[in-house]
């Protein structure tokens, strides 16, 4: 099976490098799925999940985010700001988190768009963590 080199970056340093046969992220418009050979492109990634097969094994991962570049000489490097394999996620907390966000939304309360934010994040990390 044919492959490409992946590496996915965090500010926290590099999260995964290695080959990859297969990559999917979102963006504003639609779902990418880079396949090795694909043609060139940078794009934003959106908040969502993303899935990667390595080896024949399909990984899911939450995202909150970032850039992706696939490059002439057939690389790929993610840039993202936060990712989370499956059996990373802290289920009970995303959850805490999620009827923070639900409660504040409900009542009001502060920064509106922070916690519509803060609610998708904790509904992708639960979406992710149920898909082991």
């Amino acid at each position: 099976m044919s492959s490409f080199n992946l590496t996915v970056l965090t500010p926290f340093g590099t999260y995964y490098k290695g080959e990859a046969s297969y990559l999917e992220v979102r963006n504003e418009d639609s779902v990418l799925g880079i396949l090795p050979h694909h043609t060139p492109i940078i794009s934003t990634v959106k908040l969502g999940k993303i899935k990667i097969t390595i080896k024949g094994n399909k990984h899911v991962y939450a995202c909150s985010g970032g850039l992706l570049n696939v490059k002439k000489d057939g690389s790929v490097t993610l840039m993202v700001n936060t990712i989370e394999r499956s059996d990373e996620i802290d289920v009970a907390r995303a959850k805490r988190s999620k009827e923070r966000a639900l409660k504040r939304i409900e009542n009001n309360e502060g920064n509106l768009k922070r916690a519509e934010s803060s609610l998708e994040r904790a509904e992708v990390r639960i979406e992710v963590a149920n898909e082991k």
